[in-house]
């Protein structure tokens, strides 16, 4: 019935952005574009030294990984490349409304050994009317993060930018290790977004996602695991090295997620104003990997922004607060019992023909749990970018994070302190 509804609902407002004057038609076309960041980064992290392995979490008690334990430390200095390439399909009808497609391929940190295997990042269609908005379909930001008013920064900046991947890993940082990012930060779930056309300087825009699964997968795999009663070993037994896993429609994840933003953007005296407020609220997963219940509290978060820009310069900032946890904001449920989590950052750039300066710093903090100290990250930045030509940037950056008694794969261990220094140098190519 849902995806009745949902399919009727998609075709109704394609129909109602049909309505206008004839006009002549374009055959879609096809264009690529994309970019290529070349980057060399140097990480002095505190939860290098001493664990070049997860030997410590295949060995526990052993001492094997820990500090000082006769590991080797990781590496400080490598280079990084990251790519991404879009295809962007247009067309028009006679009656004006525009159609098309957008899909963005990317390098993604994936596969076994170079980790350069190709994936999706966004890939929807839409239909477009002057008039009537926008309608997205397909894996797509939430409304909310695609009109977030975020802490002005420059090219590769900020409090999640691309510096944080030189200090991230699975089994230590647990992925990007800032807790300061954009609201559904990484959230690509195949969902419907609308995005309405700008009224006197504002626009809103809302999304739906039935569950957090992208791509074609409204089934993977189930078969005859579907015969064995959710929550028992039997599955595993019957089929010897096949593990059970979660699935798209199992209920493990983030359900019914809903966002929305209302933004505004315009002039008064000369000086640009971009304001913004986002919000998303969705269902706590309901069920464990191997299909036990579990509940937890309904995810929420919300976020504004404020950016100033005159002479040159722009200032602002934003906050983020709500319940949620982990390390993307809105994407991971909140224990009963804790309290919210909430973060925010400033931020200031300045521009002077093909040269641009930025500085940021910000702040946040997640309940860790009854009798534990609340988690504390701060992070602060400070850059250079230079239009070498059209489309063609070099960058320069340092970076710092600050983390203090975080989840222990995130720190070194056996302390609740982690530090880090990240100094960023490259080449960005846009294309």
């Amino acid at each position: 019935m849902r995806k009745l509804l949902l399919g009727t609902t998609a075709v109704v407002g394609a129909a109602l952005m049909s309505v206008g004057v004839a006009q002549a038609q374009q055959a879609p076309s096809v264009r690529i574009g994309g970019f290529m960041f070349f980057q060399g980064i140097y990480a002095n992290d505190d939860a290098d030294r001493g664990a070049a392995s997860s030997a410590a979490a295949a060995f526990p008690g052993t001492g094997l990984g820990a500090v000082g334990g006769g590991r080797v430390s990781r590496q400080r200095f490598d280079f990084k490349n990251e790519v991404e390439v879009h295809v962007l399909v247009t067309g028009k009808a006679a009656n004006g409304l525009s159609y098309g497609a957008v899909i963005e391929l990317q390098n993604d940190n994936i596969g076994a050994g170079a980790g350069s295997a190709v994936d999706l990042d966004e890939a929807y269609g839409f239909v477009s009317s002057p008039t009537l908005g926008t309608l997205r379909f397909g894996e797509e930001d939430s409304a909310a993060s695609i009109m977030q008013v975020r802490v002005p920064t420059i090219a590769g900046m900020g409090p999640d930018g691309d510096w944080d991947d030189a200090i991230a890993s699975a089994n230590r940082s647990g992925f990007a290790p800032s807790i300061l990012t954009g609201i559904n930060d990484g959230n690509d779930a195949t969902k419907i977004v609308y995005l309405s056309p700008q009224f006197f300087g504002f626009d809103f825009g809302v999304s739906y996602a039935p569950n957090s699964g992208e791509g074609e997968r409204p089934w993977q795999q189930r078969g005859a695991f579907d015969t064995f009663q959710a929550g028992t070993t039997a599955a595993g037994a019957a089929f010897p090295g096949i593990a059970p896993a979660a699935f798209q429609r199992d209920r493990t994840t983030l359900t019914n997620e809903i966002a929305g933003a209302l933004r505004y953007r315009g002039s008064f005296g000369g000086v640009g104003v971009a304001a913004g407020f986002g919000a998303m609220r969705a269902d706590a997963p309901e069920a464990t990997a191997t299909g036990l219940a579990t509940s937890g509290r309904d995810i929420t978060a919300y976020t504004a922004g404020l950016n100033l820009t005159a002479f040159g310069f722009t200032v602002g900032g934003e906050y983020t607060f709500g319940n949620y946890s982990g390390n993307s904001v809105g994407r991971a449920g909140l224990a009963r019992g804790l309290d919210s989590s909430s973060h925010y950052v400033l931020g200031v750039t300045y521009t002077a023909g093909p040269v641009s300066l930025g500085a940021y710093f910000g702040e946040g903090e997640q309940d860790s749990g009854p009798g534990l100290a609340d988690r504390e990250q701060r992070i602060w930045g400070i850059g250079t970018a230079y239009t070498l030509a059209p489309g063609l940037d070099l960058v320069a950056q340092y970076n710092n994070l600050r983390d203090r008694n975080g989840p222990a794969a995130v720190r070194p261990v056996g302390t609740a302190t982690r530090d880090a220094d990240v100094i960023l140098v490259g080449a960005r190519l846009a294309f």
